[in-house]
């Protein structure tokens, strides 16, 4: 039964931090939240309890991630400043419903790891497949692929809570979705390797 649960576990850390690599506080806030409500077991950090005021702060934050990144002029920029912070999200939040007790110790160390290592993997491919901002004439805008990724953050920030490895389904689309575009976007360039620049 231990060990099951431990599955379970383990799959809502992969999805949370699969959607940390997206959006960083998305899925920060929204933990906290759930923590408030009484959803999910409120995990040990420094001892300091999750108020109505981190909740806020957390989203704040995902506000401003969210409107910086639809900035035309920071695409890609944005993207690379962000993987170390989406990594620190995803380490939290893998560490946090795998291991609530105690965030920092020993026995925390490989959900951080997990955690940070799966958000920054997702990170790195989304900047790279991602279309960048110049290459609006593929048939998509920057907004457009915010848009896309905002949705992919919050529907499976939500379900991530409940329903194990859901999340990584909607990261997995939302890749595919990006690769497919560059693709596109590559075969209508073709040879006139000029217009594409």
């Amino acid at each position: 039964m231990l060990a099951v649960e431990s599955l379970i576990l383990a799959g809502l850390g992969v999805g949370l931090a699969s959607v940390a690599g997206v959006r960083a506080f998305v899925p920060l806030a929204l933990l906290s939240l759930f923590v408030r409500l009484g959803f999910i077991a409120e995990p040990d950090i420094f001892g300091l309890q999750i108020g109505w005021t981190v909740v806020l702060a957390l989203s704040a934050l995902a506000a401003v991630e969210i409107m910086l990144d639809k900035v035309r002029a920071l695409d890609p920029a944005f993207g690379f400043v962000m993987i170390p912070i989406r990594m620190v999200a995803g380490a939290l939040l893998f560490a946090a419903v795998y291991e609530p007790g105690v965030l920092f110790d020993a026995g925390a160390v490989p959900g951080l790891v997990a955690g940070g290592a799966i958000a920054g993997v997702v990170a790195g491919l989304e900047v790279i497949l991602r279309p960048p901002a110049r290459s609006s004439s593929a048939g998509v805008s920057t907004a457009f692929l915010s848009a896309m990724e905002d949705l992919v953050a919050v529907i499976g920030g939500v379900v991530g809570f409940f329903l194990p490895l859901v999340p990584l389904l909607f990261v997995g689309f939302l890749l595919f979705f990006f690769n497919r575009i560059r693709k596109r976007r590559g075969r209508k360039y073709g040879g006139l390797r000029i217009l594409g620049d």
